[in-house]
């Protein structure tokens, strides 16, 4: 009997979050700080560096679990 797959792909998975979508939103919040002179944290600079390696290595998708 044929069961259908609740997600059948990974980008209509709740459970799961683009890598790329969320490297972008932080890039973008990042260079908006520095534009207006507020502060970046390292934490923020290290999750950028994180997620672009991430891509760099093929991961698309992050568990938001």
């Amino acid at each position: 009997m044929y069961r259908p797959i609740a997600y059948p792909t990974s980008d209509v998975d709740p459970r799961l979050e683009n890598v790329r979508a969320k490297l972008m939103t932080l890039t973008r919040q990042i260079d908006d700080a520095d534009w207006h002179g507020k502060l970046v944290t390292n934490a923020q600079r290290n999750e950028a560096k994180r997620l672009t390696n991430m891509i760099h290595k093929g991961e698309l998708w992050l568990p938001k679990f």
